[in-house]
């Protein structure tokens, strides 16, 4: 039987460097971004349909939920298993406890929000002005604006309805009292400027025995003989660096001094 663990780490913090580094241990394997979430929360949204009110077969649907993760991860030859996904949202939580992990350990690595936005806007403009164009399409935007292209990225990124909001939403409910126990901050400085000791930390919250890890080289992201197709994208979204460095640019680079202002000081778990 695999022990479970998660990550709900905010896009463009380190969660694929942080994963990297992990699955050197040949005990221990990371998830790329998984959709057992949402087949979860799916699944036990069934109580809900006419054909469960009509046949409420409980448990029947409580072992479809409960076998679902040793089903999906049967192949992966590991003893631990941390799958990434916003685990932390009220409802993701509320399966977690109820129906597979009494008391959930849940990573979550965290980054400056100018810092997140930064980095997308570097890694792939051309994916967030996509997603601009789809919602002008859409009719949720006007065809015209008055906004220059950096702002609306920005405004991509931040959208209320995207995948740092999420993200941030998956957090917020995890730093509640009766949450955070479940939680473990990884700062995207800290994995960057001071690897061995954050990675010892997570072994730490995670009660496993620490492997020593080769922080001189990372090899890509790859799990169970897999790797990312970023060409979806059209862009390396999930690239790390062979050696661990801190980045070489500033903030100020690619964003003016009111958007700067506009996303700076709204880490709420500092």
């Amino acid at each position: 039987m695999k022990s479970y663990y998660f990550l709900a780490g905010l896009p463009r913090s380190g969660n694929t460097l942080l994963s990297s580094i992990l699955n050197q241990n040949p005990d221990l394997m990371v998830s790329a971004n998984s959709f057992m979430c949402d087949h979860l929360f799916a699944t036990a949204k069934l109580q809900f349909d006419n054909r469960y009110k009509n046949f409420p077969d409980e448990k029947s649907l409580i072992n479809l939920i409960q076998g679902s993760l040793e089903s999906y991860y049967k192949d992966w030859e590991a003893k631990h298993i941390i799958d990434r996904g916003p685990w932390g949202t009220p409802p993701n939580l509320f399966i977690l406890q109820n129906y597979l992990i009494d008391e959930p350990k849940i990573i979550v690595t965290v980054r400056d929000i100018v810092e997140i936005i930064t980095s997308f806007i570097r890694v792939n403009p051309k994916q967030l002005m996509v997603l601009h164009d789809k919602q002008v399409k859409e009719g949720k935007r006007f065809l015209k604006t008055y906004k220059d292209k950096t702002e609306l990225m920005c405004e991509m990124i931040m959208d209320p309805t995207g995948q740092l909001e999420h993200a941030l939403f998956s957090l917020s409910n995890l730093l509640e009292e009766e949450n955070r126990k479940y939680l473990h901050i990884v700062e995207y400085n800290d994995l960057v400027n001071d690897t061995e000791n954050t990675i010892k930390s997570i072994y730490e919250f995670l009660e496993l025995d620490y492997y020593s890890h080769n922080y001189n080289y990372i090899h890509q992201f790859s799990v169970n003989g897999i790797e990312y197709d970023d060409s979806f994208y059209g862009g390396d979204l999930h690239k790390v660096k062979k050696k661990i460095k801190p980045k070489k640019y500033e903030v100020s680079d690619y964003l003016p001094p009111h958007l700067i202002k506009r996303y700076s000081n709204i880490e709420f778990w500092k």
